[in-house]
């Protein structure tokens, strides 16, 4: 079992004993204070799970039903690397604090779960005591300490960290990359693209697949059959200027 898998599962109980009791704060429980080491120790802790995590904190900027925040989540690029569900991720984040739940009235469940354009019909549901088969329960938001994560792990910011660490020819081969997969591309494409490139070969031997690995975790580049260039892997390319 490698060490991923273990962190997986681990997280994986940690987010069931969460999300068993989100929707039913205790009254009487004292409130408890989190702290940004918290936060950044369960966004780190795995890799495969760190894109998807502050895919999820992007999806709660303002306050949503917790429904439709997973929904948002689910088969977005965020999702790709990691083996956890959207409702087992917002537990984690929920748990140390990068995200709070806000319980929703069952008076006002209705219109919660309403789409905003459809005002109308939920006031007449609401009013009616039509309830939705699947009430809202509660709403996920971003906290302070989750806006922090989103402006430390900012892409571009990831990416300059990685770059600072690595050799000075590796630039160059994470341009070629960047701009073999403006208008998307195959593996095969992109190991063409570097044939022959000096980081490859210096200081230590590598292979193509080290820096489309390396991107993908910065979200510099994504899969959707292909490979793409991000929007945030555009603004990488300006650190490589």
């Amino acid at each position: 079992m490698n060490e991923n898998t273990t962190i997986d599962e681990a997280q994986a109980r940690a987010a069931e004993a969460v999300a068993t009791d989100v929707a039913r704060p205790a009254e009487t429980a004292e409130e408890v204070v989190h702290t940004y080491a918290e936060v950044r120790t369960a966004v780190t802790a795995n890799r495969a799970n760190t894109l998807a995590l502050l895919g999820c904190l992007r999806e709660v900027l303002e306050a949503r039903p917790f429904r439709e925040a997973e929904a948002a989540v689910e088969g977005s690029r965020a999702m790709a690397l990691t083996m956890q569900n959207p409702h087992a991720l917002y537990a984690i984040l929920l748990k140390c604090g990068a995200v709070e739940s806000i319980p929703v009235p069952e008076d006002d469940t209705a219109i919660a779960e309403a789409p905003v354009d459809d005002a109308a019909a939920a006031d007449a549901h609401a009013e009616a005591g039509d309830l939705p088969d699947q009430p809202t329960d509660y709403l996920l938001a971003i906290t302070d300490l989750g806006r922090e994560a989103l402006d430390e792990f900012e892409p571009a910011k990831r990416f300059g960290e990685l770059l600072a660490g690595e050799p000075e020819g590796y630039r160059s081969a994470y341009d070629t990359v960047l701009a073999c997969c403006e208008e998307g591309a195959s593996k095969a494409a992109i190991e063409a693209a570097l044939t022959g490139h000096p980081a490859l070969a210096f200081p230590k031997q590598v292979y193509p697949g080290y820096f489309i690995s390396k991107l993908e975790t910065v979200d510099g580049i994504s899969w959707d059959g292909v490979w793409r260039t991000t929007e945030a892997g555009q603004r990488m390319r300006a650190l490589l200027a």
